[in-house]
């Protein structure tokens, strides 16, 4: 009989994860508390076996980090719960979905694959059990799930270099010619992220050539600031 995969990934979606750290964060904001506060914050009477299970999901997404005296919400559930403005919060669940590297790894293979073949897929190479793989699926398609809502707005993640691109078409001032505009964002770090606008009738690769120049220039320009 095929062993269930140790727990590697979270045992809820994002959504719920993001619920539940939400509760934390109105109970004992960034204060760092025990495990145990954490999950009487969240509506368990102590830290049993399901309070530890949920705790270990907001790590996961990395909701909540670890200090050497208890636990505290992250700076990256903040930017979900408290966002800067809407790029800022797309971004903060874009990289929460994707901090759990067995969820990174079947967005890049099995996304678009239907419940049945993702089952297989993670019973007869990954190890799980069906009921492991069925609670599996679940999560992964809550938390998928919030990616393509911000998908809507601030593009999809390239599968391979984790880049973000959105084309969209707009009427030109006389009404006569198409503008098509190319969103590509990043995150360059927890705190930066970067966006690229391009707009015009026909945008093609050579100007993101001239782009890189720009860009070197302004490399510079920070530098010496």
């Amino acid at each position: 009989m095929a062993k269930m995969r140790s727990p590697n990934y979270p045992a809820c979606g994002l959504s719920e994860a993001v619920k539940t750290v939400k509760k934390v964060w109105d109970k004992d904001q960034g204060t760092v508390v025990s495990p145990d506060d954490v999950a009487k914050a969240i509506g368990y009477k102590s830290l049993s076996g399901p309070a530890r299970t949920t705790i270990a999901a907001m790590k996961k997404f990395g909701l909540l980090t670890d200090d050497k005296l208890g636990l505290k919400v992250s700076q990256l559930a903040l930017h979900i719960l408290h966002p800067a403005n809407e790029s800022d919060h797309q971004t903060a669940l874009k990289e929460a979905a994707f901090k759990p590297e067995l969820f990174k790894e079947l967005a890049e293979t099995h996304l678009q694959a239907s419940d049945d073949a993702l089952k297989s897929h993670l019973i007869t190479r990954l190890g799980f059990s069906e009921t492991g793989a069925r609670a599996l699926i679940e999560a992964f398609r809550d938390t998928m799930g919030l990616v393509k809502v911000a998908d809507l707005a601030y593009g999809s993640p390239d599968r391979k270099s984790g880049d973000q691109a959105m084309e969209t078409n707009t009427l030109g001032k006389n009404d006569q010619s198409v503008q098509k505009t190319r969103v590509f964002s990043w995150p360059l770090s927890k705190d930066v992220s970067a966006e690229v606008r391009l707009t015009g009738q026909e945008i093609e690769p050579a100007h993101l050539d001239i782009l890189a120049k720009y860009i070197e220039l302004a490399k510079l320009a920070l530098k010496a600031t």
